[in-house]
């Protein structure tokens, strides 16, 4: 193998796994803010009678929580009528955990768009390396990277399985560095909305759904493979 093709192989890893956590970000923020997901949940868990609000305030309190992570409204200035008492939605500690929420959905929106821009300029790289070749090179590339990624997703589900608390905790203690998101579900609304069994739900629509796009482009990366190999074998 020359030193241009080690290179390419490389490029072409480097950029399939690029383009996996483009793909795992952009499902994130997907189902994040699926309007029908948080219904369909909210049905289930009976939230609105938990909390003690009408359906349609519940809907209408969250597109507007929805809107400020995403930046389309200022603040969480939010009333509803609860229990029978017109109030303020979120307490301060709430809107300060939010305001953490939407700086990191901030980040993870930045962070996608960059990805996939250096995607689009690895497979260039890939492109100048080997010519006409370079959907085989990519191919190759993806099937490791996504094959490493399907094992990951396997172990997570695992974990997730056996506690999925353990792991939520831990997923909140890598990524914030204060406890606001330790909210009480006796008094705090914002966990009442969205409790345990909520994001236990969420996260394994994510994973099905991530799992299915990894896997749909291993089987066109497969297709590409064995396209390749006829070619060779055409005499």
């Amino acid at each position: 193998m020359s030193s241009k093709e080690a290179v390419a192989w490389f490029l072409s890893f480097v950029s399939a796994l690029v383009l996996i956590i483009v793909i795992f970000l952009t499902v994130i923020e997907y189902r994040s803010f699926d309007l029908e997901f948080f219904t369909k949940e909210y049905t289930k868990l009976n939230n609105a009678q938990v909390i003690g609000i009408s359906k349609q305030e519940l809907m209408q309190t969250t597109e507007e929580l929805l809107a400020y992570i995403k930046g389309e409204r200022d603040d969480l200035d939010i009333q509803a009528k609860i229990k029978g008492q017109e109030r303020q939605v979120f307490n301060q500690k709430e809107i300060e955990h939010m305001a953490d929420v939407r700086m990191l959905y901030f980040a993870s929106h930045k962070v996608r768009n960059i990805g996939f821009a250096f995607f689009l300029c690895l497979l260039f790289g890939v492109r100048l390396l080997t010519g006409k070749q370079y959907l085989h090179y990519w191919a190759r590339g993806y099937l490791i990277g996504g094959g490493l990624m399907i094992g990951l997703l396997i172990f997570l589900a695992f974990v997730i399985s056996r506690n999925f608390l353990w792991f939520w905790d831990r997923f909140h203690l890598l990524i914030f560095t204060n406890d606001l998101w330790m909210l009480n579900p006796e008094t705090d609304i914002l966990i009442q909305m969205v409790p345990e069994q909520f994001f236990f739900d969420l996260v394994v629509s994510i994973l099905v759904l991530f799992s299915g796009a990894i896997m749909g482009l291993g089987v066109i990366a497969v297709l590409i493979q064995r396209r390749k190999n006829k070619e060779r074998f055409n005499f």
